[in-house]
């Protein structure tokens, strides 16, 4: 089976379980969450063969304050639980994440960062913006368009960051819970920067979230 083929089909089940959980209420989604921060402390202590303990503690420290945002997300709009501001989000990351992959692997010829991420390429980048620009004129209008290639530039510094922390520890991948994807790290890399920048945007601009007509 080809590598693209298992990264789709593993992200496609993934996807489902995490839409379900976040759509099934605020108790599972923040089980979720607290899940992938407690994985993600767990591979950041495994991979990191220098990190002293002090370090270990403030990376936990940062994602507990990171999953604090985030599943504090679907209260953000209106006080009230409400799934398509989260999902609105995790949806435009997606498409910058697909976006990327699938024009930049084919036709990335302009490396972005070889030194930390060989993989990475200006072209991958663009295509990454423009699908999250599409998916953010879909979910918010055209004049909040911009949120998704703002969005996906801060997905890219997230994944490098990580990536550094990978080259530096001589790692491939973070961990192997998700087959083509990695670790928890790998998949949600790009979650990083992107959710206090989003958490702070909403409370700023006036979203509009055109999922709330399809989720009741």
């Amino acid at each position: 089976m080809s590598e693209t083929l298992v990264r789709t089909l593993s992200g496609a089940v993934f996807g489902v379980l995490l839409i379900g959980l976040v759509y099934c209420g605020p108790w599972t989604n923040a089980l979720f969450w607290a899940m992938v921060s407690i994985i993600a402390v767990r591979e950041f202590k495994t991979g990191s063969k220098k990190a002293s303990l002090p370090k270990v503690w403030g990376f936990a420290a940062f994602l507990a304050f990171w999953m604090c945002m985030i599943i504090g997300l679907p209260w953000q709009n209106s006080g009230a639980y409400e799934p398509s501001v989260l999902l609105s989000f995790v949806f435009t990351i997606w498409a910058a994440d697909s976006g990327a992959y699938f024009v930049g692997k084919p036709f990335g010829k302009h490396k972005l960062l070889p030194s930390v991420s060989p993989g990475k390429s200006w072209e991958g980048l663009i295509g990454g913006a423009a699908c999250a620009a599409l998916v953010a004129y879909l979910l918010w209008g055209s004049v909040l368009l911009w949120v998704g290639p703002l969005l996906a530039v801060l997905g890219t510094a997230g994944d490098l960051l990580e990536s550094a922390w990978k080259r530096r520890n001589g790692l491939k991948d973070s961990g192997t819970i998700i087959p083509g994807h990695g670790g928890v790290m790998d998949r949600f890399d790009g979650f990083a920067l992107t959710v206090p920048v989003y958490f702070v945007l909403l409370s700023l601009l006036p979203f509009e979230f055109a999922l709330k007509t399809i989720l009741p």
